[in-house]
C-alpha cells in the first residue's frame, strides 16, 4: 500500500485512509451528514459507532483535524484494470467505463453531476489513459438488473 498524500490536502468522500498503527478506514457521510472514517480493516476496532469508526467529524476540514494520524493511501498500488462495463466512483459521482461511436473509452456518468450526459466527458484511446484521467476514482461491485 503506497501512501499518496501525507499533507493537509483537504480529503473527500471515498478516500481510503491509513495511520501508522495499520487502521484503515473510508471517508463517508452518516445518515446526520457528518463525516467519519469509516473502519476497512479487520484488525482493529474504532471509537464511534459500535466500533465501525475510527472517527467523526462535522465537516471535513474538523475530520481531517481531528484525524490529522491519518493519510490518505492508493490501496491499488495503481494495480485496478477497468473493464468496459465496470461501474466506477470518486466517492460522490458514478458511472460506466464505455466506448463512444469512435470506439474512444469514456465513463459515462449515471449519478451525481452532469447525469446521463457525454458532453462533458473526455474520452481516450485507451482504459489506461482513461484510469489516468480519474486518478481517484476505482471500480465498485455492482450488478446489472434487468426486469
Amino acid at each position: 500500500m503506497e501512501i499518496i498524500d501525507n499533507t493537509n490536502d483537504t480529503w473527500k468522500l471515498g478516500d481510503i485512509v491509513i495511520d501508522n498503527d495499520g487502521r484503515k478506514g473510508i471517508i463517508k457521510k452518516d445518515k446526520d451528514n457528518d463525516f467519519v472514517i469509516v473502519r476497512i480493516d479487520e484488525t482493529h476496532v474504532g471509537d464511534y459507532f459500535n466500533g465501525l469508526a475510527y472517527e467523526a467529524g462535522i465537516n471535513m476540514y474538523g475530520l481531517q483535524r481531528k484525524a490529522s494520524e491519518f493519510h490518505k493511501v492508493n490501496d491499488n498500488n495503481g494495480n485496478e484494470e477497468w473493464q468496459l462495463g465496470d461501474v466506477v466512483t470518486d466517492g460522490i459521482n458514478y458511472g460506466l467505463v464505455i466506448t463512444d461511436d469512435c470506439s474512444d473509452y469514456m465513463v459515462l456518468n449515471f449519478k451525481g453531476n452532469n447525469q446521463y450526459t457525454t458532453d462533458q466527458t473526455s474520452s481516450y484511446d485507451s482504459i489506461e489513459e482513461l484510469q489516468d484521467y480519474y486518478p481517484t476514482w476505482h471500480k465498485v461491485n455492482a450488478k446489472l438488473v434487468i426486469e
